[in-house]
C-alpha cells in the first residue's frame, strides 16, 4: 500500500503461476483401459478446485462411461461458448474414480456461474494492472532476416529472368543479401533488447539444485526441470528480469545467478539489479 498513490503502483500480481491465461494448469494422473499410466494437463478453474472440497458435493455428478457424448464440453470451454451455442450443452470437468480411470464431472449451474464471475474478476484485475509483456527479441530477428533475404531474392530473380538491365552483374546479386555482420548489427539496434555489450543471461549452478520447483513456479518459461529433475535455464529472456531475481531469492539452495537485466526498459530496473547482487 505504501508504493506509490495510484492503484497500480500499489497492486502486484506476482507469485500468479499463470499470467497470460485464464486458469493455471494442473497435470491430471490416470490409468488408461490397458492399465497404463497416463497423464494429461488440464486448467484449473474454480470448479476443479470446488470438487475437492466436501462442501460443494451437491454441484456435481459424476457420468457414466456409457453416457458420454459429443453434447458434453469441458467447462472452460463451455464458459468461452456465445449463449445461442451453450444451448443443449453440458459442461464437465475431468477426474479419476476409485480404479484411477478417467470421469467425466458434471457441473451445476451455479457453479458455472461462480467459475465465469472468477474468470472475470481475473480479467479485470488484469485491466487494471497491467501485465509486462515479454518480446521475444530474438525469433522477431531471425523472422525478419528471412522474410528480407526472401524478398531481395525474388525480386533479384524477377529482374534477371525478365532480362532487365540492372546494371548488376550476375555475381554482384549477393551483395545485396543481408550479411551476417548487417544483421548483427541490426539486432544490436533492437530498443529494450540485450544490445548492453556486458549483458549476462541468467545462469544456474544445476547440479547443486535439490528440486525445489521455486524457479519453475514463477516462470516456467525461464526455467524448467531437466531428465534428473534438476533445474536449469530454457531461454534466459522468456520472462522479465524481476522474475529471474525472485527466483533467485525464492532458491533454497541458492544455485541461480541472475546475469544482468536483458530489457533495459524493465520497470524499477535499479532496484532489481541491487536486489540481484547478493546472488551474482
Amino acid at each position: 500500500p505504501d508504493a506509490g498513490t495510484t492503484f497500480n503502483e500499489c497492486c502486484s500480481l506476482d507469485g500468479n503461476p499463470a499470467m497470460e491465461d485464464d486458469w493455471p494448469s494442473y497435470p491430471l494422473n490416470y490409468e488408461d483401459e490397458l492399465g497404463n499410466e497416463q497423464s494429461m494437463d488440464l486448467p484449473m478453474t474454480f470448479a476443479d478446485f470446488a470438487v475437492t472440497e466436501g462442501r460443494f458435493r451437491k454441484h456435481f455428478k459424476q457420468a457414466p462411461a456409457g453416457s458420454w457424448n459429443d453434447n458434453m464440453v469441458p467447462l472452460h470451454e463451455f464458459l468461452d461458448l456465445a449463449e445461442d451455442d451453450r444451448e443443449g450443452r453440458y459442461p464437465f470437468i475431468w477426474g479419476v474414480n476409485s480404479q484411477n480411470r478417467l470421469t467425466r464431472i458434471m457441473v451445476s449451474e451455479t457453479l458455472v456461474r461462480s467459475t465465469r464471475d472468477r474468470r472475470d474478476f481475473w480479467r479485470q484485475l488484469k485491466s487494471i494492472v497491467p501485465i509486462e509483456t515479454v518480446v521475444d527479441v530474438d525469433s522477431i530477428t531471425q523472422q525478419a532476416r528471412a522474410e528480407m533475404a526472401q524478398k531481395l531474392t525474388t525480386n533479384l530473380l524477377a529482374l534477371l529472368l525478365s532480362g532487365e538491365q540492372t546494371g548488376l552483374a550476375a555475381g554482384e546479386t549477393a551483395a545485396l543479401l543481408p550479411t551476417a555482420a548487417a544483421t548483427d548489427k541490426a539486432d544490436s539496434q533492437q530498443p529494450g533488447a540485450s544490445a548492453n555489450a556486458g549483458y549476462e543471461p541468467v545462469w544456474i549452478d544445476t547440479p547443486e539444485c535439490d528440486g525445489c520447483e521455486e524457479c519453475i513456479k514463477i516462470n516456467p518459461r525461464i526455467f524448467a526441470f531437466n531428465a534428473d529433475n534438476q533445474a536449469e535455464v530454457i531461454n534466459p529472456q522468456g520472462g522479465p528480469y524481476k522474475d529471474i531475481v525472485r527466483a533467485a531469492e525464492k532458491c533454497t539452495v541458492s544455485c541461480i545467478h541472475p546475469g544482468t537485466p536483458w530489457n533495459s526498459d524493465e520497470k524499477d530496473l535499479d532496484k532489481l539489479v541491487q536486489r540481484a547482487q547478493p546472488f551474482q
